[in-house]
């Protein structure tokens, strides 16, 4: 018999891979020309009516039951995690490997349980200290390696994922939150809808270009990236992180990674080395030390 922790971490690991299949799709799509902002406008309109959708039916199931306080800061979280994150993670993709881009990522366990010690004040052990020196030594090696394979502006790129890997962990303490609070479908969705609405701001404020001249790779690329890279595992870890916690769903993603290291190297011939395996290795050895 399944249990409820073993679904949860399933629901984790499938998110998790669907997720980090995301960012191979991306450099596809940057290879044939299509541009950061036009590619998360693109996801975010493919999207907006599967979350409209959903909201749509679990309201006529049962009453609304949404206080403002709990929509302000679903839309919060969305809006950090799936606009600013998101739109972030895609400029830093410009310039660095997808599998460094990842190795970032990951490391978002380790800043929730910093803003839990700093906002907080909850008391932070010598093992989250660590965990954390093990983690971005492992991240640090990772990057040694691609910038010894060259590279333009790898120090921005990073630096721009490393930002989005901080509004991720924002939205993952918020999702725990949440979710528990109002359910996680209904935060997903709220969450989502309230990031479209201003990624479309931010669209049109900036100028994007004509939507309708892409080619037809482009818009499949872009419909992949929302409805199985976005959409479908947004739920997944959602109701995951419900089960399971934040921080050990975090720590179960560690799958996430090394996938997209393979598939990196295998899909989009970035290179691999013996240190981006030792990197891997002590990311994934630094979060453990979290559990």
């Amino acid at each position: 018999m399944v249990t409820q922790q073993q679904k949860g971490i399933f629901f984790v690991v499938m998110g998790t891979l669907l997720f980090s299949s995301k960012a191979i799709i991306v450099k596809m799509l940057f290879q044939i020309g299509l541009g950061a902002l036009e590619l998360q406008t693109l996801r975010m309109l493919f999207i907006l009516p599967f979350y409209l959708g959903i909201l749509y039916w679990t309201v006529s199931r049962r009453s609304w039951g949404v206080t403002k306080k709990d929509v302000l800061g679903a839309v919060a979280a969305g809006v950090a995690c799936y606009h600013i994150a998101s739109y972030l993670d895609l400029q830093g993709l410009l310039y660095i490997s997808a599998g460094l881009e990842r190795m970032i990522l990951f490391c978002y366990p380790a800043i929730s349980m910093l803003f839990a010690w700093i906002f907080l004040k909850e008391t932070v052990s010598s093992r989250l200290w660590l965990a954390l020196l093990v983690a971005y030594s492992g991240i640090g090696l990772f990057f040694f390696a691609d910038l010894s394979f060259g590279g333009d502006d790898l120090w921005l790129g990073s630096l721009l994922v490393f930002i989005a890997s901080i509004f991720t962990a924002w939205f993952m303490i918020a999702n725990q939150i949440y979710s528990r609070r109002i359910g996680s479908q209904r935060f997903t969705c709220i969450a989502m809808i309230g990031a479209v609405a201003t990624m479309l701001m931010h669209a049109t404020a900036v100028g994007v270009q004509d939507l309708s001249t892409f080619t037809r790779p482009m818009y499949a690329g872009a419909a992949a990236i929302a409805i199985f890279c976005t959409l479908i595992p947004s739920f997944l870890v959602s109701a995951g992180v419900k089960i399971v916690g934040a921080s050990k769903a975090g720590i179960v993603g560690a799958v996430g990674p090394l996938m997209t290291i393979i598939l990196s190297n295998y899909l989009l011939q970035e290179p691999l080395g013996w240190m981006h395996f030792v990197g891997l290795i002590l990311v994934i050895m630094g979060m453990r030390l979290l559990k």
